[in-house]
């Protein structure tokens, strides 16, 4: 977590914020300009079907809502050495203690049907869930 300082009128009080420090994150850096694409609901089934985003992701990043995406078909648009961030469930308000428990394992289990591998510390109490694709064969 990072601790920054806000000022409260008089006083000054240290909040722990959790959010990611993507310097402790090991995060494989693309070695040209970065440009981020925000895509409209529903359209990474049909992403996976096109040659022209084949191994053409460094980072995905995958929503709660959208986790069910997550799945091999999915590492066919990721760069041999990409990563995937996965959001975790906690903010989302209908949810029982259990079903946010069953969550992080869930994708665990996500993740190594996709052959991705979790990295950090990953627990429920963060905001984001790391994981890092290598590709070891050619797909």
């Amino acid at each position: 977590a990072v601790v920054s300082t806000q000022s409260t009128g008089e006083e000054e009080e240290e909040v722990a914020r959790d959010e990611i420090d993507l310097s402790e994150l090991n995060l494989v850096k693309p070695s040209c300009n970065v440009k981020i694409r925000l895509l409209p609901l529903g359209t990474v089934e049909q992403m996976q079907k096109k040659a022209c985003y084949e191994r053409f992701f460094d980072l995905i990043y995958l929503s709660s809502s959208q986790v069910h995406y997550f799945t091999p078909g999915l590492t066919t648009m990721l760069k041999d050495d990409a990563n995937l961030l996965v959001e975790n469930v906690k903010f989302v308000t209908p949810l029982t203690k259990e079903q946010e428990a069953a969550y992080l394992p869930k994708v665990k289990e996500m993740a190594l049907a996709a052959k991705c591998e979790l990295l950090g510390s990953n627990t429920e109490t963060n905001n984001n869930f790391h994981f890092s694709f290598h590709r070891t064969e050619n797909l």
